[in-house]
């Protein structure tokens, strides 16, 4: 049980400063603030912005703490910094941004209050909000969706294939399954029960869908709250090339339907089917770098295949 609305707020980033300030700047002027502001740093931030910024945290009675991991010997990676992020938060809540996201007014209170009328839920693991320029989705790509097995039982979902459904036309508070997870606030406890997985070597995708996969096979649940909103302005800055983003989402989101048991020869076929559609999609964007990374990643080994066929 949530005994005080005290939340935590952690921000894993690289190489960001510029983004890393805005954010932290829609931090500052909310009208509900946070116990501590956790920076977990893969890269090396300058000393001028933490001096600064612990000086404004200082004045509105924020903890700010600087965590750097190759200082600490600790790998890089999204779920490396978010299971430090659990064990380091000294509140029931924390809210884990991403450091290209700017918030709105009412962020937090808005998430607040939904943990509020919540709190004796223990199922309920995460509450998020939604991204305000992120597009909404037309008929077209509803039919293309329902024809690839790409939707969910919620709106907001992950479906036995492994694969993230989501819809920002929601107007209230909505029970889902799955949401943002560089927007969203965790329950910590059952958080730290999960942990975040790094399904793959360096940096990871998929990360949030994994994690949300595992929530809903164990009985749990996430709520959507329309009037928490942001930007998410898509940073450039140390993203990795569009191709190996791809291999990493298709060979990653082979290991997470894997996951679900063990798929019979239908469950690989519309697992199959549904990334077709997922890869098509790419393409019709214009994606052609990732899409091409996404096919090699689908027939890519992992460990356990290839050590099979060393053994046959």
């Amino acid at each position: 049980m949530i005994e005080s609305m005290d939340f935590s707020v952690a921000i894993p980033t690289f190489n960001r400063e510029k983004d890393l300030k805005e954010l932290l700047d829609s931090i500052l002027i909310q009208n509900h603030l946070p116990k501590e502001l956790i920076i977990l740093d893969d890269g090396d931030l300058s000393s001028n912005l933490l001096d600064s910024y612990r000086e404004k945290c200082r004045q509105k009675s924020i903890s700010l703490r600087y965590y750097n991991k190759r200082e600490a010997n600790k790998p890089r990676g999204l779920a490396v910094s978010r299971n430090l992020a659990l064990e380091l938060a000294e509140t029931e809540i924390v809210f884990m941004l991403d450091d290209d996201i700017v918030l709105f007014d009412n962020f937090f209170s808005s998430t607040i209050r939904e943990w509020e009328n919540n709190k004796d839920d223990e199922s309920l693991i995460a509450i998020g909000g939604v991204i305000a320029n992120e597009r909404q989705k037309g008929l077209l790509e509803t039919f293309f969706n329902r024809i690839f097995l790409l939707t969910g039982d919620a709106p907001w979902d992950v479906n036995s294939l492994g694969f993230q459904v989501w819809s920002n036309d929601i107007t209230k508070p909505t029970k889902g399954f799955y949401l943002n997870g560089g927007l969203a606030s965790y329950r910590v406890p059952q958080a730290k029960k999960l942990g975040f997985s790094a399904l793959s070597e360096g940096r990871t995708a998929l990360e949030d869908v994994d994690f949300f996969f595992r929530a809903k096979q164990n009985g749990m649940y996430t709520i959507i709250t329309p009037s928490a909103r942001a930007i998410h302005t898509h940073s450039q800055g140390s993203r990795e090339a569009a191709f190996i983003t791809g291999i990493k989402e298709s060979f990653n989101r082979r290991i997470i339907f894997f996951r679900n048991g063990k798929p019979k020869l239908r469950d690989w076929l519309c697992f199959y089917w549904a990334n077709i559609g997922w890869i098509l999609r790419q393409l019709l964007v214009c994606h052609f770098s990732k899409g091409a990374g996404m096919i090699i990643g689908l027939f890519k080994r992992t460990s356990n295949e290839s050590k099979k066929r060393r053994a046959s």
